[in-house]
């Protein structure tokens, strides 16, 4: 099993931050990668609650929240259905609140790889980089939206630019 996690604290209430990441349909407002996203189950929230998410370049993957703790503002999304060397593929998403009333989202990506020894090598020389490279364009994304309500989206200059107007805390 291979590990990829990455962290971003955001000057937005938790409240509002979860409100943009439990619901599985606003993906495409904040996700660069993702054009639109079908619902694919009967709610969009909860143990249950599942998505496709279309991506730009045509290829897509079926998300399934598949544990949920509203209390400590965490979920466990199971991600099936991809093309790539990747076996078994879960994420996970925390939320925190800090001392000063920002928001720290931590996400852990577990997956397994196909192919054994090439699998393996595939891994340490490009996947897990690469991974945590797009995840934190992701929460850069998500950042932006939740600082200007502007959809992020694949003709977004900002995105495409990587000049985003986030503040880091």
């Amino acid at each position: 099993m291979s590990t990829v996690t990455v962290s971003q604290c955001f000057n937005t209430d938790i409240d509002t931050v979860w409100a943009q990441i439990a619901d599985v349909t606003l993906v495409s407002n904040w996700h660069p990668s993702v054009d639109f996203a079908d619902l694919l189950s009967r709610n969009a929230t909860g143990i249950g609650a599942t998505r496709r998410c279309n991506f730009y370049d045509g290829t897509n993957v079926i998300e399934e929240v598949v544990s949920l703790n509203k209390k400590h503002y965490c979920f466990t999304l199971q991600i099936r259905e991809f093309k790539g060397p990747i076996n078994r593929f879960d994420s996970h998403w925390k939320l925190h609140s800090t001392p000063s009333g920002a928001t720290q989202l931590t996400i852990v990506m577990d997956y397994d790889m196909k192919l054994s020894i090439l699998g393996a090598a595939m891994n340490v020389l490009m996947i897990k980089r690469n991974m945590a490279k797009r995840l934190n364009h992701v929460m850069d994304a998500l950042a932006h939206h939740l600082k200007t309500g502007e959809m992020i989206n694949f003709d977004t200059q900002l995105i495409k630019d990587k000049r985003m107007n986030v503040d880091r805390v």
